[in-house]
């Protein structure tokens, strides 16, 4: 039997646990200019092949808090995807 279990973005988007395939790890892309915009980020494969970026953005100030939201993001949602 599969039931779904929805998981809730921070910012209201729901993904749906029943359909990952697959988690990333952790990146991050920084703009050259230091006074720029940044953001972390990492990529979600579900089972139908499609894939979902979820990011955090930042200035170069902020980034490790920036980095540790988005990890704690991820980290709940491979917990709740294993466990599932």
């Amino acid at each position: 039997m599969n039931h779904s279990k929805i998981y809730f973005l921070p910012d209201g988007e729901e993904i749906d646990l029943s359909k990952i395939k697959s988690i990333g790890t952790l990146k991050s892309v920084r703009s050259i200019d230091f006074k720029s915009l940044g953001y972390w980020y990492f990529t979600i494969v579900f089972k139908d092949g499609t894939l979902k970026e979820i990011q955090e953005g930042y200035f170069y100030r902020d980034w490790g808090k920036a980095k540790i939201e988005l990890q704690l993001i991820r980290d709940e949602i491979c917990l709740l995807f294993i466990n599932h």
